[in-house]
């Protein structure tokens, strides 16, 4: 696109930092872009031992008392794509697509969480006509697949007093607070056996998906636990040979497929029952319209499967497995307490799932975990924990909000909402190494995060950028 939009500096670097292949995980490229950034703007900036990129500014004439300001963000993006997108998203970075609305990509996820904030920042950097305090920029290392950046900052990075996280998906809504989280690993064998015959692999695909905190509550398909559902109804004798669903313990999952063997008169059968009983939860999920089953066949096939005893077995624990909301918080009208099923893996017996567990309630959390590994421990497997972090209380009327809420109302004659998500934000984390430290979370407006109808709001992202701008004046 020869023309960026106003305003121009925030989509300019959004394009450029769009063109480095940043999943969590493989961060170093667009860690050392915003060094090189950095460096060619004359912004002292420095990466510490967990991969975060610290960078200061100093404050414009007259500010220089003021209280530091973090402006926080994550380097990091989920990569997912539509199953024929021929990007290797490792290596190649997402081909954006523009229109007088929105920016999105083509066949993958945009972005959009968090490279705006990387965006937004630079901007900031590079302009020497606005307002504001001294400037601490904080972008976080691999935070959507654990927060792990922002658990080895060192508490010293955290020079401020005010931090603006930059990682909202909602323009017009003040967040004060966050769920906390943890991750699961399970891990159980099952007994196998040898085989030689047909090979049947049937595909579950074309679900919405979505965010695993903030769109849990969503009557969803879980591509995992429907697939489940589906070949429970199956009593014709089959087993299964290998299962895998899923790409990101924080994504609902949007397919899974299932190869299974079974006499080669039976095929047409299994086939018919599992598509009926996919009609069946379709009704059920009447947002999964395009939900929809395929199936290949391999006549001659050698190999381990399972046997039909532990067929019946991991179909049944996947059932039994919790998955989506588990407990409702009345006074806040959003989910306290979520599950989501989000990898699951079998291969020569083993199976091998990855679950993220949300809540409000850190004990609650804990003690969901605990269900977890226990179901892993009574089928004879284990079950590991990581990536745990705490949930983000709300603090009411800190002078960052009251100061956020008066900016907006003045700038944009209307009133924030205030609110807490069931999602995971980095505030939990770095206000626990640092007491005292006031958090607010603000964003435009990004529209399915984490699938490949990611977009972002061009108008939305304008509006946020003033009301960013406006907001570090008054501080």
């Amino acid at each position: 696109m020869p023309h960026f939009p106003e305003p121009v500096a925030v989509f300019r670097y959004f394009t450029e930092l769009s063109a480095v292949p940043r999943g969590s995980g493989n961060t170093a490229g667009i860690r050392q872009w915003c060094l090189d950034k950095a460096a060619a703007l004359h912004i002292r900036a420095f990466a510490d031992e967990a991969g975060n990129v610290i960078l200061k500014k100093d404050a414009s004439p007259g500010y220089e008392n003021h209280p530091v300001v973090i402006l926080q963000g994550h380097l990091d993006m989920v990569c997912a794509k539509l199953p024929d997108c021929p990007i290797h998203m490792e290596t190649e970075p997402p081909k954006l697509i523009w229109t007088d609305e929105f920016i999105s990509a083509d066949g993958t996820t945009l972005g959009g969480d968090d490279g705006i904030a990387i965006a937004y920042a630079f901007a900031l950097l590079e302009r020497n006509d606005l307002r504001h305090p001294p400037l601490t920029v904080l972008f976080t290392n691999d935070e959507e697949t654990g927060m792990y950046g922002a658990s080895g900052l060192s508490p010293d990075a955290l020079t401020g007093e005010l931090l603006i996280n930059l990682d909202s998906e909602e323009e017009g809504i003040l967040t004060v607070g966050c769920a906390g989280g943890v991750r699961v690993h399970m891990k159980i064998p099952y007994e196998t056996e040898m085989f030689s015959g047909t090979v049947v692999k049937l595909t579950l695909h074309s679900l919405i998906g979505g965010h695993s905190g903030t769109e849990i509550h969503k009557p969803l398909m879980n591509a995992i636990t429907a697939a489940a559902d589906i070949l429970s109804a199956v009593r014709i004798p089959y087993r299964i040979v290998s299962l895998q669903g899923g790409v990101r313990d924080n994504v609902i999952p949007t397919s899974c497929t299932v190869s299974i063997t079974c006499q080669s008169s039976e095929i047409r059968n299994i086939c018919e029952i599992v598509s009926s009983e996919l009609d069946k939860l379709k009704n059920a999920y009447p947002l999964e319209i395009y939900a929809a089953l395929s199936s290949e066949s391999y006549p001659v096939q050698h190999g381990k499967t399972l046997t039909e005893q532990a067929t019946y077995d991991m179909i049944r624990l996947i059932r039994r497995m919790p998955n989506g909301v588990q407990e409702l918080n009345e006074k806040l009208k959003m989910p306290e307490t979520s599950l989501n099923l989000g990898i699951i893996h079998l291969e020569n017996g083993i199976l091998e799932t990855d679950t993220l567990i949300r809540s409000g309630n850190n004990a609650k959390k804990q003690a969901l975990a605990a269900l977890l590994c226990q179901t892993a421990e009574l089928a004879g497997g284990e079950a590991a924990e990581s990536g745990s972090y705490p949930a983000w209380e709300y603090q009411p009327d800190s002078r960052l909000e009251q100061t956020a809420c008066r900016v907006f109302r003045t700038h944009f004659r209307r009133d924030m909402k205030i609110e807490t998500i069931h999602a995971g934000l980095e505030c939990g984390i770095l206000a626990a190494k640092k007491p005292g430290l006031q958090c607010i979370s603000i964003g435009p407006d990004l529209f399915d995060v984490h699938t490949p109808r990611e977009r972002l709001s061009i108008a939305s992202a304008a509006r946020t950028w003033e009301f960013l701008t406006e907001l570090l004046a008054e501080l």
